[in-house]
């Protein structure tokens, strides 16, 4: 089951079957409540939240990145391949997905100068 993440002014609620709920801390007024996927895929993982971004990553190795705000916006999913279960990791700028078989670091690239 994963945990709720508040982040910046709201509080993020995610189900075990992908259904997202968005409120307002202070009244406890529902801002939103969404299907993440739509193949019903499971999610065991808690969220993180990093640059206005919430990262929700399903069983299926698809993480789901939403929006941060009173709006629900699906910013895109990508697909790792291989079962995850994992929550991940933030560090530094870089997330971290663990999978079955691999350990996934995502970061901006640096240009050099």
């Amino acid at each position: 089951m994963p945990t709720p993440i508040a982040y910046k002014d709201y509080l993020y609620v995610g189900s075990d079957r992908g259904t997202l709920s968005c409120f307002e801390p202070q009244t406890g007024e529902l801002k939103y409540r969404e299907k993440l996927s739509s193949n019903g895929a499971a999610f065991s993982a808690s969220p993180v939240a990093s640059d206005g971004k919430i990262y929700f990553t399903a069983e299926d190795g698809e993480i789901y990145v939403v929006q941060a705000g009173p709006e629900f916006k699906l910013l895109g999913i990508n697909k790792m391949g291989e079962i995850c279960m994992a929550t991940p990791a933030i560090s530094q700028g870089t997330l971290f997905f663990r999978t079955r078989h691999h350990l996934v670091a995502v970061a901006e690239q640096k240009r050099q100068e």
